[in-house]
């Protein structure tokens, strides 16, 4: 009996794995015919324009596992950058309900779904979630990045500060440009006179050659009749931001009235132009010349600009002075109607750039609108500009 059993186990043991198989092929074949009910119902969904009931679908057949998640997180960014954030936000918000995920791959998630809200318009949302990730301990640069963003479309300059304030010592370095601008902003919603000096003043700390903040000093100072204070940011500003030097050349000129200040103002512009401050500047040395009874001296320093940088400034200005001594007639008629073409096309050419997306701008802004970078914007360099 026993040599009878003995007999029978191998035949017992190949049984049960030949039912195994067979049961394994019976549910694989199963899934794909409810697979293939699936895709076919997505299709006639998308036929008949039901584009929502389709996404959802085609969502629930792809199981969350290691395999697909990246399909997951690229589906929904893909909906995200054409407009579509409603789906996008589902996508995410169902990759995150799934108990089966790891920390990291939910982090990756959340991370993608702050996107979806931020995108959306949904600010608190978006700063709940990133806030979140950033109290983690092995957070990443990017909800750093996402969150102070948020900050500064929402304008909450204070709140985008102190989150700069909690980063680690390296990255509040690479973020100290981007800080001193934030204080800009902060001083200049402020009313109080004692507080924009001490805003300005945390902005010069945390970037000592933040032009923005020794511009603003400087109109400050003269606005309190404080000119050595006022000289003393102008020259700063000389040194700090030379291509921002232009915009201070009215300030300037209401801090060295003085008839004893004649050739230090001069020495001022002489030097700023040698700097490579720029037409606007040669032309301000040259009309202080002119005021003081040195027409030839201001040509001459012109010219001189006009050989090395030519521009059109330089060279409408030019033919003004040209004007003033022209004797009447037909030439002086035709310089005239030439100085007021050039004149037409210096006015109708944006004066500004952002030196990181080239936006044109007529207007000096210390946030790019197009691409949001800070400080960015410059006068132009060349024939049409400086």
């Amino acid at each position: 009996m026993l040599e009878i059993l003995f007999l029978l186990l191998p035949i017992a043991a190949g049984y049960g794995w030949y039912m195994g198989r067979r049961s394994i092929r019976h549910k694989q074949n199963s899934k794909r015919k409810q697979l293939s009910r699936d895709y076919f119902t997505g299709l006639n969904f998308l036929l008949s324009n039901e584009s929502d009931k389709a996404v959802d679908l085609f969502i629930s057949m792809l199981d969350v596992d290691d395999d697909t998640i990246d399909t997951h997180l690229s589906l929904g960014s893909l909906f995200r950058k054409r407009g579509e954030v409603d789906r996008s936000i589902r996508i995410h918000q169902n990759l995150i309900a799934r108990p089966s995920l790891t920390n990291e791959q939910r982090d990756i998630a959340m991370m993608e779904l702050g996107k979806d809200y931020l995108a959306a318009g949904f600010y608190d949302r978006a700063e709940e979630i990133f806030l979140n990730l950033v109290r983690q301990e092995d957070h990443s640069q990017e909800a750093e990045d996402q969150l102070i963003a948020i900050y500064q479309v929402t304008k909450d300059w204070q709140k985008a500060i102190d989150i700069i304030q909690t980063l680690k010592r390296k990255r509040q370095q690479s973020l100290k440009h981007l800080c001193a601008h934030l204080y800009c902003e902060l001083a200049d919603e402020q009313q109080d006179l004692e507080l924009k000096l001490k805003t300005l003043s945390l902005a010069l700390k945390q970037d000592n050659n933040c032009g923005r903040a020794l511009l603003h000093l400087a109109k400050l100072y003269l606005n309190q009749q404080d000119v050595a204070h006022g000289k003393e940011m102008i020259v700063r500003l000389k040194d700090a931001d030379i291509e921002l030097f232009p915009e201070a050349l009215a300030i300037a000129n209401e801090l060295y009235q003085s008839p004893d200040e004649r050739s230090a103002y001069r020495e001022l512009l002489r030097e700023a132009l040698e700097q490579g401050a720029g037409a606007s500047v040669a032309i301000t040395l040259a009309q202080h010349m002119i005021e003081h009874g040195e027409l030839q001296d201001a040509e001459k320093l012109i010219l001189d600009g006009l050989y090395r940088h030519p521009t059109m400034k330089s060279f409408q200005h030019l033919m003004k002075m040209q004007l003033q001594h022209a004797e009447d007639g037909q030439a002086k008629q035709s310089l005239n109607m030439l100085s007021e073409l050039v004149e037409q096309q210096i006015k109708y050419r944006p004066s500004y750039r952002c030196t990181e997306c080239g936006f044109p701008s007529h207007t000096l802004y210390w946030h790019c609108p197009s691409c949001k970078s800070w400080g960015s914007i410059k006068r132009i360099r060349g024939l049409d500009g400086e």
